[in-house]
């Protein structure tokens, strides 16, 4: 019970990997303030969990600033407390493909929910764990960060890219107030939301040729790590990217179906 008392904040709660989070940590001790665009949402994380008592399910679009505010504020209020933030939620908009191809409009909202919605929950959250003198962050990255995807997706690997950096600065600006901030940027995780990747043989294979592991990821391994990281087990990383990508980003492959020279 490493997250024993531990109140956790977890924006985009009712994804595959955000309930995976929810259900480890709550597993392992902690209140939870799962938080969702719509209320809907968030009850759904809520039902989710195999016991729902230390769970409080929040609304507020984290494009919002004020939004943002008071969904934290709330959160500190009704757990009595915060000591852990998870920044989860993102967005993969459909036209998100090549840089030609894709739309300033889903290039816009990419960045905004994925970017500056991680930095208004930082900024929300940042003043209550600088009085304590305590806290935990843990932001959602990916492999795309490390290693550009072979499928594009120029307005998410961007965003996530910038998240690290992002992240560091906010680890290193608040190292002597004791608040760690750390990043998890997994592989392809089969989760509702990215099954459509995979749901053909033909699609599968063309993924599993870069992936060295041969297999995607389990939202439950990603759990264990994220609540590593906001456990007191953790408490002298800081500024780090852990990567859970089945070696993606330490290979190096290419895609040849398009063919290439014949002679070196």
């Amino acid at each position: 019970m490493r997250l024993s008392g531990t109140k956790i904040l977890l924006t985009g709660a009712n994804g595959g990997l955000g309930r995976a989070i929810a259900a480890k940590a709550q597993a392992e001790g902690a209140v939870l303030a799962l938080c969702e665009k719509t209320q809907e949402l968030a009850d759904a994380a809520k039902a989710a969990l195999p016991d729902n008592a230390n769970a409080i399910a929040l609304a507020g679009e984290l494009t919002d600033e004020a939004a943002v505010t008071e969904m934290v504020a709330t959160a500190i209020e009704q757990m009595g407390g915060l000591n852990g933030v998870v920044n989860n939620a993102a967005m993969l908009g459909d036209d998100d493909g090549m840089p030609a191809d894709t739309s300033l409009a889903t290039w816009q909202a990419t960045l905004d929910t994925n970017l500056t919605g991680a930095f208004l929950v930082y900024k929300a959250a940042l003043p209550h764990l600088i009085k304590q003198q305590s806290g935990s962050f843990v932001s959602m990255s990916s492999v795309v960060a490390h290693s550009a995807s072979a499928v594009p997706q120029i307005a998410y690997t961007t965003s996530k890219g910038a998240l690290e950096a992002m992240t560091r600065e906010i680890a290193m600006a608040h190292a002597r107030d004791n608040i760690r901030a750390n990043c998890v940027a997994p592989g392809p995780v089969l989760t509702p939301r990215t099954a459509h990747y995979f749901d053909s043989d033909e699609k599968w294979q063309a993924r599993r040729q870069h992936i060295p592991m041969g297999r995607l990821g389990r939202p439950e391994e990603i759990a264990a790590l994220v609540c590593f990281l906001l456990s007191d087990e953790a408490g002298w990383q800081t500024g780090g990217v852990y990567r859970a990508d089945g070696g993606i980003s330490a290979s190096y492959v290419v895609d040849d179906s398009k063919g290439g020279s014949e002679t070196p």
